[in-house]
């Protein structure tokens, strides 16, 4: 046999050739697809029914994994439908629930028999009911990292609204009294400015109102000031206690935000001597050094002082 005829052989009533060779694939498809199977899925579980005042502690399954058998083509179909599993929680009351899942939980589509259908994990869901109580928490601002190019923060970031309303469970109740955002990674932080943020909910199993707050983050660059003439302020216990410290006044050298320093005068700052229980005599102290919040950290002009504590006479 030549080549030209084997070709001829080939091309002639290609048409009708194409079209048997169509006709094949497809009957091979069909049964293919009227092959039976069983399949996996994953869907999600739902508490139907439960007061509005409880809610579910400890281990809570999200989600359920069941089989289905069926043919391949009604399998691929299930994937665009849904399915989920429901429990019925109408009478439930406080306190420990069990039950074991059953086909009959399972919300299945048209078209999918139940006798098709198994679970297979979790087969049985365990759960605390607990109520849900409702207060007021306190926001605190999350940091992570640092400001770049020795850029530092003028003012401690706060939170707007410093308050919220969260919701949880009554066994974290007394967790629930501050609430965290997510962090803010200052390293990202180029410009002075407001973000909105959300609340760090991960781990409290609580549900918050609202569930974002605005933080302003404003940056300046280091510098020092220096403070000076602050005259040190004794602290006493007995009204006819009398002291006399040496020196009069010190001076401060404080490090931290440009721009916070330039707002600061010798009012702000404060040089406690505590004498309290000390009988008369004379002492060397070193006093307490309160700054404001955003000050880096300071240097006195002297390690400590000299006190004189004297009585005067009751009249």
């Amino acid at each position: 046999m030549t080549v030209v005829s084997l070709a001829r052989g080939i091309f002639s009533n290609i048409g009708v050739k194409l079209l048997a060779l169509l006709v094949a694939v497809v009957i091979w498809f069909n049964a293919i697809g009227q092959q039976e199977d069983e399949r996996l899925f994953v869907v999600p579980l739902q508490f139907a029914s439960l007061a509005d005042t409880l809610t579910a502690t400890g281990r809570v399954p999200g989600e359920v994994q069941i089989a289905v058998t069926g043919t391949r083509r009604d399998l691929l179909l299930i994937e665009f439908k849904k399915i989920s599993v429901s429990l019925n929680m109408n009478r439930s009351e406080p306190g420990r629930f069990t039950q074991r899942l059953s086909v009959s939980d399972v919300i299945l589509p048209p078209g999918v028999e139940p006798r098709k259908v198994r679970i297979v994990s979790p087969l049985l869901v365990d759960v605390t009911l607990e109520q849900l109580v409702t207060r007021r928490a306190r926001v605190a601002v999350s940091l992570s990292g640092t400001l770049p190019g020795g850029q530092l923060l003028s003012s401690v970031p706060e939170a707007a609204p410093a308050w919220v309303m969260v919701t949880g469970p009554k066994s974290v109740d007394e967790r629930m009294d501050k609430v965290f955002t997510k962090p803010i990674d200052l390293a990202r932080v180029k410009d002075s400015g407001e973000r909105d943020v959300d609340l760090d909910l991960d781990d409290m199993v609580v549900t918050s109102e609202p569930k974002k707050v605005r933080v302003g983050l404003f940056v300046s660059v280091r510098d020092k000031r220096v403070l000076a003439n602050i005259p040190p302020t004794v602290l006493v216990d007995d009204a006819n206690v009398v002291a006399e410290v040496i020196p009069k006044t010190v001076s401060l050298t404080l490090e931290g935000p440009k721009a916070l320093l330039e707002q600061l005068s010798s009012r702000d700052v404060s040089v406690l001597v505590d004498l309290s229980g000390k009988p008369p005599g004379r002492y060397l102290l070193v006093p307490e050094v309160i700054v404001p919040n955003g000050i880096e950290k300071y240097i006195m002009d002297v390690d400590s002082l000299r006190v004189f504590v004297s009585r005067t006479s009751s009249p």
